[in-house]
């Protein structure tokens, strides 16, 4: 029998198997300003990053 993982399974696995290192490039006034909101909102750009792309994930079906 093979266990197909729910929406939260898939998502707790792909947040913690971290493996692949990805850089960016950004305007560094723009880089600044998102780093200063998130120490504001007592977050990380990493953590928000993440989310944008699990939600991107998830608007096109992709964990379903």
């Amino acid at each position: 029998m093979v266990h197909k993982m729910n929406k939260t399974e898939k998502i707790s696995e792909l947040k913690t198997n971290k493996t692949r290192k990805v850089a960016f490039m950004f305007n560094e006034e723009l880089w600044q300003l998102f780093k200063q909101t998130c120490e504001s909102n007592k977050t990380k750009p990493t953590w928000e990053v993440e989310k944008w792309i699990l939600n991107y994930l998830d608007q096109n079906k992709v964990l379903d």
